[in-house]
């Protein structure tokens, strides 16, 4: 029996959760630019696992696939091909392009501002209208998704104003932080130790196409737009004020979420995903804009995750070995548990679970304390 497009996406989507720790907004981030035809940028320190999620998604395209770690030694032959020596003996100046990043249909560009101003600049005609002109001659590029990782965001070495073009060609941007929870760094330490998930699926570019035919015929529903709109304004009041082209994107990239999600219009709390778009500087526009969307397209979503915040914190500042400090936790663990159970919709259920499970997890650890 055939599986469709949208079943490979779901099942790819629940293969990643389950192998990475933590990094399911990541997950979602990559797998809704690859629908949108957009590229993704995660920055965040060495070994938050940027590189293993964009070496899945390599993998899982059944395309062509570039991949390269920029240096300021890396040489422009190195991402777009090297010179045709028969070319110059008929004074052409043309590229190899075979396996470069202009024949690519994914692209995984590590430490991406690293490079110098000759691979940028060609980088962003790739990237912005998948072309490259090679000797004359503007040829069209097959690339559909660009994850890019870098260790610092531009700027932080008063590189800002030169990578400000190729930063603003990523609509979707994230921070990615290690791994937060006493739970993840448990299956981090003692979990399965295989490196490489199991894909249970593979993907062709032509099936990629179909999800984004799928997704960008999505209509917005009217309290969708309201909330849009919202976020728009309550931005702008903060002093977050993005550009028309990237307001415009951000509507596709509802559409692509919305599909993801397998909703068969752009909900509300689909927007939640848009505090990854509507922002220019790093600083602090990230955070603020992050309350903003989650109070406007999805409070309960927010709520959930103040709970969960909450009860990480009890869990991480309680001594196992104090008998009063677990049951002062455990109580407290209880309160949050109840808040959980009163909210509805399927993450709040699971949240509740997860907190129930500390709390045994807990009080078992007390008993063996003992």
């Amino acid at each position: 029996m055939a599986v469709s497009v949208f079943e490979k996406f779901s099942t790819m989507r629940r293969d990643l959760a389950e192998w990475l720790i933590e990094r399911d907004q990541e997950i979602d981030l990559v797998l809704t630019a690859l629908i949108a035809q957009e590229h993704v940028l995660l920055v965040g320190p060495p070994g938050t696992a940027k590189s293993m999620l964009a070496d899945a998604v390599v993998r899982w395209m059944d395309g062509n696939r570039f991949q390269v770690l920029l240096t300021k030694f890396t040489t422009p032959e190195e991402v777009f091909g090297p010179i045709s020596l028969a070319g110059l003996k008929s004074d052409h100046y043309r590229r190899i392009t075979d396996g470069k990043l202009p024949t690519a249909d994914v692209a995984f560009v590590d430490e991406i501002f690293k490079a110098s101003s000759a691979i940028l600049n060609t980088m962003l005609t790739i990237l912005n209208e998948r072309r490259f002109d090679n000797d004359g001659e503007r040829i069209d590029c097959p690339l559909q998704l660009c994850v890019a990782a870098s260790n610092e965001w531009p700027g932080s070495n008063g590189d800002g104003k030169e990578l400000g073009a190729l930063f603003d060609r990523f609509v979707l941007r994230k921070h990615v932080r290690p791994i937060a929870t006493e739970r993840g760094l448990t299956r981090l330490l003692w979990g399965p130790q295989n490196l490489e998930p199991k894909l249970s699926t593979a993907i062709s570019p032509e099936e990629i196409g179909e999800a984004s035919f799928k997704a960008s015929s999505l209509t917005w529903g009217v309290k969708a737009q309201d909330a849009f709109e919202s976020i728009i304004r309550e931005s702008k009041s903060e002093g977050i004020v993005p550009g028309d082209r990237r307001m415009k994107k951000a509507v596709a990239i509802g559409r692509a979420y919305a599909w993801l999600n397998g909703h068969t219009e752009v909900e509300t709390d689909d927007l939640e995903i848009l505090a990854h778009v509507l922002w220019d500087d790093p600083a602090e526009q990230p955070g603020k804009l992050a309350k903003i969307v989650g109070k406007i397209a999805n409070p309960e979503g927010m709520k959930i995750n103040s709970l969960l915040m909450e009860a990480e914190q009890i869990i991480s500042g309680t001594d196992l070995k104090d008998l009063s400090a677990t049951a002062t936790a455990c109580k407290k663990l209880g309160e949050v548990h109840t808040q959980l159970k009163g909210l509805s919709g399927v993450k709040a259920s699971m949240a509740a679970e997860h907190v129930a499970a500390e709390v045994k997890r807990i009080r078992l650890a007390t008993v063996e304390a003992l």
